[in-house]
């Protein structure tokens, strides 16, 4: 579907993706992915991540993760700093917002026109992180309309959680429009099971049913998060079985694991008062009432307004699910890996 896309955007009817779904769900591993058979096709493609940052750092370091994969170089002094994560570049470029969003257009125009490309192809993962998103990526369709005018065939993908657009009201709709949505679900049980059954085959180690089964719920189907789990407990496996035991202990390396990569980084984005919500809300294994949230939340010195913003918040990046249930809502963490982070983080306090 999204190498279709780029196929229309080189026939000069650009269309731009919004790749969302819940983390730990495999959206980075499809966008390096796409980013292989992209350049084998031989556009041009520049990958790289989004931050907790505002709006003009983020378009700051896109202009410099594009210079950086262009090798365009730069003539003025800046500061930038370069490195490298799973194959994902990424760049911190400090400019004043007034050069950025000059700079960004003549960076992506470079690197439409260096060598002997088709298209452009430029990927954002975690665009959600940024403080305010709707601004980014207006920012971007703008700046695409501007590169339209000029013939460059550029085509933007951006990745977040599925409530990306929920919280931009106002440009809901043209940002719908311009990023159309591919959504990514979790595995179901079944399809989990067999991603972890299929590689064992003829390794020699086996997991107990209890195991395997445990390790489904556990993951509740997202990709990662079966990886993670698995690699440690196949690590752990005595005379080639993986019993209750062996998992016991392969678990809290691998939760230890998820949570430097993953929730250690998504604990660091939340304001205090997000973090003591969350806390609140993971501290029940069902939905609770936003009253009831409210309530709880007012005990440890968080206003029911500020209560309010902080949910609306943390669904709109996915940290925490609403469920509809009227205007108010109910809330909860279904993420049993993510929901033990914030219990232990709520013991530390």
């Amino acid at each position: 579907m999204h190498e279709a896309r780029v196929a229309r955007t080189r026939d000069g009817h650009p269309q731009h993706t919004a790749l969302l779904g819940e983390w730990a769900i495999g959206k980075t591993t499809l966008l390096m992915h796409w980013r292989r058979r992209l350049e084998a096709a031989g556009d041009r493609v520049v990958l790289t991540m989004a931050y907790p940052q505002s709006r003009d750092d983020f378009l700051a370091a896109l202009t410099g993760a594009v210079a950086a994969e262009t090798d365009s170089g730069w003539t003025s002094n800046v500061d930038l700093e370069v490195g490298f994560d799973v194959g994902v570049a990424e760049a911190r470029l400090r400019r004043p917002p007034r050069e950025v969003e000059k700079e960004l257009p003549s960076a992506l125009r470079r690197a439409a026109q260096v060598g002997d490309h088709h298209t452009l192809v430029v990927m954002v993962d975690d665009v959600d992180l940024v403080a305010t998103p709707g601004d980014a990526l207006l920012q971007l369709r703008a700046i695409s309309l501007e590169l339209y005018a000029m013939d460059i065939a550029i085509t933007f993908v951006v990745s977040a959680s599925p409530g990306l657009f929920g919280s931009i009201r106002g440009a809901h709709e043209p940002l719908v429009r311009f990023f159309e949505p591919i959504t990514l679900g979790p595995l179901g049980a079944a399809s989990a099971a067999e991603a972890i059954a299929k590689p064992l085959a003829g390794t020699g180690i086996r997991f107990d049913d209890a195991v395997l089964a445990e390790i489904v719920e556990l993951s509740g189907g997202r990709p990662y998060y079966l990886q993670k789990l698995a690699y440690f407990a196949f690590d752990a496996a005595e005379g080639g079985t993986v019993g209750r035991a062996e998992f016991a202990a392969a678990f809290e390396r691998a939760f230890a694991s998820v949570s430097q990569e993953i929730f250690a980084a998504r604990w660091s984005a939340m304001a205090p008062a997000e973090r003591q919500v969350a806390s609140v809300v993971a501290s029940a294994n069902v939905a609770r009432l936003s009253g009831e949230i409210e309530d709880a939340a007012k005990r440890l010195g968080i206003s029911p307004p500020a209560t309010r913003q902080a949910l609306r918040r943390l669904a709109a990046r996915g940290q925490i699910d609403r469920l509809a249930n009227g205007q108010r809502g109910r809330y909860a963490i279904s993420d049993r890996l993510f929901r033990r982070y914030l219990e232990l983080q709520a013991c530390e306090r």
